[in-house]
Parts: C-alpha cells; structure tokens; sequence
C-alpha cells in the first residue's frame, strides 16, 4: 500500500507529506564483464546487490527541505540514514522473509532472545537454498527478528505495526511480540498477543521496533514467510481449523473422541469432560466420524492446540495419516507442527497421559487442529534499509519559499553516528 515516505535519524523520522515527482528505485548491481578470445562472455556479480534511490520533488516546502538539507550535509550526524519508501509493504529483508541467509551466518537475521534454542540449516533435501529453521526445546523460547545496522525496524510513535510469524509457525500455539525501543536502543514496552499475529500501535518515544516469536511447543520452526507491515491492509494468510465447530469447543457426542484409560462425561454446562484415575496412563484420539481421519485440505502443515489445562498434564502427540482411499501413508510423533506427507488427505491426531499420582479432570474444549497451506505464497520482504546520502541537489522554486530538490540514496551494512 502507498505511503508518504519518512526519513530520517533514529528517532528523528519525518513524514515527507509531499508525493515525489520523480522516484527511482533499483540496485548497484556491480556486475563486470570479461570476453575470451574465443569470444565467450563471463559474467561476475556480488552476492548481494546494494538498494539505491532517487526522490525528486517539485516546490517542496521550506520546513521539509531544511529537513532533507541537514540530513544531506550531516549536520546532525553522519548516519546511517533511516528511509521507509513510498512502496514497501513487507519491512523484513527479502532473505529474511524467505527464512534465507545464503553464504552468511543466520545471526545476521535473527538471535534467541529468551530461553534455548539453535539456528542451524534444515536436514534433508527439498529445502530452499540458505534455509534456515530454529530448533528449541523449551516452549517459552523467543526469537527476534533482527534488521542491520541499528536496534531494531525503524518506526514512529503513532504507526500501526503487523507483524506475523512465519507460515508454519501459524499452525501451532504460538505468541507474537512487538518491542518497542527508543533511539539508544533500549526497551520502551512490548505488545503481545496470543497467535501469530500482533498489531499494536508504536508508543510515545519509539524509534525502533524488533519483532519476535514465542514457540508455544517445543520443537523445529522453519523462518520463513514472516511478514511485518506499517498501516497496510494485507492480512496474511491464516490457518483452517480442520475440527468440527462441536469437537473445537469440546461439546456434542463423545463419539467424537475415542480413549483409552480416560472416561469420558459431559457436565452440566454440555462440554465433554475428559477424567484420568490415579496411576492410570491413557490416551485420546480427535477422530472424524465416518471417515479414518480429519480432511487434510492439501499439503502444508498440521499442528494440535489443546486448552492449557490439558496441554500442562499431556506428555505426548502422535499424527496418523491417511491417503483418500483411506490406507495409512505415515505417522509422526510431536508436539511442535508436523508436516503433511505428500499422498495424506486425511488426519487422526491424538495425544497421551503418563500415569501419574493424582487424578485428573479436564473438559476436552476449546481445541484446534490447525492446517495451513505453506505453498501459498507470502508479502514478499521488500526490507527497509539503513542509507546514506550520496547525492544531492536544492533548487529555488517560485513562489519561494519553496524548492526543487532531488536526493539520491544508497543502502548501507554498517555506520556510525
């Protein structure tokens, strides 16, 4: 969604309210050429290309040219110079919104910001090239989103911020963060909520934002598809509860479940209450009636969302999947997200209790059997790079006050101020 564009130092973004009459934006490519004698033609490009821009404006007022004046004459400090452009949706890094971090260390991107956890590349084949995934065995963990040079995604007070976890993440209970920091970097406040996404607004004083995920499980979590939007319309995709709406709130016929060593029972309020003896192990599977298991919509992820109480006294979950003609292709043991195998079109998820010396009791709602389509594509990130200025022009315009400016930028890795 168009915006105006801010500019600025950390902390010091200004909305340039005037649209550009001119602006240009594409990339130092660096590209060299060698011809054999032979007449081959070899080609040789850095990895990664630097973003530059142009913003030409026509009668810009007095108050907005000083602006951009000082910041091309570094009156205030050399940089890096902070720029939202009129065009980016998705602020994280093109890499990074991929879950990408080819020939670099993932740290670039992301870092463990609470408990464990470890980035390390995906096993196996089928991945994207650089891929990434966190593995943590503590559902508590956090992980932030990092942006480079500087403490976190510019932002000022007053913006509404999106930021959603990446597409598997979406299947599972996970909690999404906004913390908020001033100039220096330091922590302001945080905004949570209990899903993959959270919208708040940026307070009074801040300057920054770093997003980050809560795990909710332990387990593997693959990076991308994470969006992080500034007052844009675009909702990312979500998952489907695959659960009936009476197995979801945990309420109709128990027929719905099938146990072993868990009596079933329905209280005075009509939820179904699911009761473990002392020293009894058991187990629980959410079937389908009629069929072997749950429609699986297409491939992607699954992943069970039990009511706390439930969750804290579970120790296990398993997936059971089934092709259309009903014939098992697979199984899986986790309580983080499991993948879809390629031929299932149907799912029994279930989930154990080890014996233990008290008994239990706990109603079997609300729940949900999360699915969601990872081939779906994501907000590409369009990232919001700290610049500086290399170019620079100021002209009168008539009326005057009024001038005729053009600013070129050019993306940065590293300043000081």
């Amino acid at each position: 969604m168009p915006r105006n564009l801010w500019i600025g130092l950390p902390g010091r973004l200004r909305e340039i309210s005037q649209a550009a009459t001119a602006f240009e934006r594409g990339a130092e490519l660096g590209v060299t050429q060698f011809t054999s004698l032979g007449g081959q033609v070899t080609t040789l490009a850095p990895q990664r290309s630097a973003r530059k821009t142009k913003f030409t404006f026509d009668r810009l007022s007095e108050d907005d040219a000083a602006h951009l004046d000082r910041l091309a004459r570094r009156i205030d400090g050399p940089g890096p110079i902070t720029v939202i452009d009129p065009v980016t949706r998705n602020l994280l890094d093109p890499l990074q919104a991929e879950g990408r971090s080819p020939g670099a260390p993932a740290s670039l991107y992301w870092y463990v910001s609470g408990g464990t956890g470890k980035l390390e590349r995906p096993s196996g084949t089928g991945h994207a090239i650089g891929a990434y995934e966190w593995r943590t065995d503590s559902a508590a963990s956090e992980l932030s989103w990092r942006r480079r040079p500087g403490a976190g995604f510019p932002v000022a007070p007053g913006m509404e911020l999106r930021f959603t976890l990446p597409t598997t993440w979406r299947a599972g209970p996970c909690t999404s963060r906004l913390h908020w920091r001033d100039a220096a970097g330091s922590l302001l406040s945080s905004a949570t909520a209990n899903g993959h996404t959270v919208t708040a607004t940026a307070p009074a004083g801040a300057a920054f934002v770093t997003p980050a995920g809560v795990a909710g499980e332990a387990g593997w979590y693959p990076l991308g598809g994470a969006v992080l939007t500034i007052g844009d319309p675009h909702v990312p995709t979500a998952p489907v509860n695959l659960l009936t709406a009476d197995q979801a709130a945990g309420r109709g016929p128990t027929t719905q479940w099938e146990t072993s060593g868990v009596t079933l029972s329905t209280d005075a309020e009509g939820y179904v209450v699911a009761s473990l003896a002392a020293n009894t192990s058991g187990w629980i599977n959410l079937i389908h009636p009629g069929q072997p298991g749950h429609p699986v919509p297409g491939p992607g992820f699954v992943g069970l969302v039990l009511p706390a109480a439930l969750r804290a006294r579970s120790s296990s979950c398993s997936y059971t999947y089934f092709n259309a003609a009903g014939t098992f292709v697979g199984f899986s043991t986790e309580w983080g997200v499991s993948k879809v195998f390629p031929t299932a079109a149907q799912v029994i998820v279930g989930f154990s209790f080890d014996a233990a010396p008290t008994a239990f009791s706990a109603r079997l709602g609300p729940t949900k059997l999360l699915h969601i389509d990872s081939t779906v594509p994501q907000l590409a990130g369009e990232g919001c790079p700290a610049m500086a200025v290399t170019g620079y022009t100021d002209s009168p315009a008539r009326p005057l006050p009024y001038r005729t400016i053009s600013i070129d930028l050019t993306e940065v890795t590293s300043a000081s101020n």
